[in-house]
């Protein structure tokens, strides 16, 4: 299990993408992580660029519109504006790991916010060794409460 009670973590777009999909191979493992957030055992903060990767996807007008309201109302969660601090950041991240600009702005803006961990799929952030990156995989557990 992964502990993050009471932290503040970072949320890259591939994770809210298999959340609200309820992704086969990652589904139950982001649940936990939203769970986490719904309880408000823990933080979250992601760029508002996840809103624009979520919606590019080939949809429906009335798909868009839910997918918009459930990410808009994810409790606990911080949705972080790029400021010039965060794309500074996001430049030096591009040239000094080589990371496409869109993963670069998540880093930068979890770095901004001072996150512990930041949460993805993508095996290609590993490389990134200014923060903790969680790999999320099928057996990722994030620690829920026990219930009395």
């Amino acid at each position: 299990m992964v502990t993050i009670s009471n932290k503040l973590v970072s949320i890259d777009t591939n994770i809210f993408v298999y959340f609200f999909q309820q992704h086969k191979q990652f589904g139950v493992a982001a649940k936990s992580l939203f769970e986490l957030m719904a309880q408000k055992q823990t933080r979250a903060v992601t760029s508002i660029i996840t809103l624009t990767e979520l919606l590019s996807i080939p949809t429906s007008e009335e798909v868009t519109e839910e997918l918009t309201a459930r990410f808009l109302e994810t409790p606990n969660l911080i949705i972080s504006e790029i400021n010039q601090t965060i794309a500074l950041d996001a430049a030096r991240i591009r040239r000094l790991y080589g990371i496409r600009t869109p993963d670069a702005l998540q880093l930068a803006t979890a770095l901004f916010h001072k996150s512990d961990f930041f949460i993805t799929s993508d095996q290609r952030l590993k490389s990134f060794k200014d923060l903790s990156i969680i790999i999320l995989n099928q057996t990722t557990q994030f620690d829920l409460p026990k219930k009395s």
